[in-house]
């Protein structure tokens, strides 16, 4: 790491739940993950949005990791890689899900000095593995050697010439006021397009297509047009929003991995037969639109 690098990490950052956050886009909002993962207890809800408690974060990156929009922000720990190598530390443990991320990037062996910091690691490792499995991809594998490891060293001259190089670099990674934020870079969909890691499918017997769904959506997995309901699972990150959203609990989301499969269901466009208005259905059974069908429904309700 070079000396600005050192520099800026040991900068004091705070961790921050921005807007892109689910329960920012909808009060119906579910996911909890975020608070799941936070073994400091520094995450709680206020007024049913999450907030960082500044006095118990510690920054281990557990929160950026598990949220399924990267709404976290902040600077995700740095992990000590050598030769495409990740080195096996005391500090916080990787999530699975930077294991799959940094096993893009190259890094397929785990090296340690001894096996005392390998144990708190090994259960990530083993789940990392299952899922590199059905991903088709080289399991990761741990060696015990000696590490060496060299200090940055410079003279003066080398010092300002590198410290513009490097400063230059940096400058072109940091947002204004944040310096760089590393929530953006833990979606999973990026680095595996082949592969979708959830599995949506539609009630086409309850779907009513309002639509909810697709315009709260950011990653865009739902899309209702005139003529097909499409469903584009190898972008979602399972934040299982457009489940709560939808109004007649028609969607399911499994959390699965499999090659990418679209689906669509055909759209079908009819007259009611009651307000003689054209509607959209997934149904070839449907003779009225929904506004009549409710309508109905209410009107048999108060005559009993």
């Amino acid at each position: 790491m070079g000396l600005l690098s050192k520099w800026v990490e040991s900068l004091d950052y705070e961790y921050e739940i921005l807007t892109s956050c689910t329960h920012h886009r909808s009060p119906r909002s579910t996911c909890e993950k975020c608070l799941d993962v936070c073994e400091e207890e520094a995450i709680s809800f206020v007024k049913g949005k999450p907030v960082i408690l500044r006095k118990n974060c510690v920054e281990c990156g557990n929160c950026i990791s598990a949220c399924p929009v990267q709404a976290v922000a902040g600077i995700f720990p740095k992990r000590t890689v050598t030769e495409n190598k990740l080195v096996i530390t005391s500090d916080h443990k990787p999530t699975v899900k930077e294991l799959l991320v940094l096993h893009k990037k190259g890094v397929n062996e785990l090296i340690s000095e001894n096996t005392t910091t390998i144990e708190p690691w090994k259960h990530v490792v083993d789940e990392a593995n299952v899922m590199l499995k059905q991903l088709e991809k080289e399991p990761f594998f741990i060696t015990i050697k000696a590490l060496e490891m060299e200090e940055d060293r410079y003279s003066r001259r080398e010092l300002f010439s590198f410290w513009k190089k490097e400063s230059e670099s940096l400058m072109k990674q940091v947002a204004p006021a944040k310096w760089r934020f590393n929530h953006d870079q833990l979606d999973l969909a990026k680095y595996y397009p082949d592969y979708q890691f959830t599995a949506i499918s539609v009630d086409v017997s309850k779907c009513s297509l309002c639509k909810a769904c697709m315009f709260l959506c950011s990653k865009k997995c739902l899309d209702i047009t005139e003529t097909g309901f499409t469903l584009t699972a190898q972008t979602c990150s399972y934040c299982q929003l457009c489940v709560d959203v939808c109004p007649e609990k028609a969607i399911t989301i499994e959390d699965k991995i499999m090659k990418v499969n679209d689906v669509q269901y055909p759209v079908l466009n009819k007259t009611c037969n009651v307000c003689k208005n054209s509607f959209e259905t997934l149904r070839e059974h449907d003779e009225k639109c929904v506004i009549c069908t409710k309508q109905e429904g209410l009107g048999y309700l108060s005559s009993h």
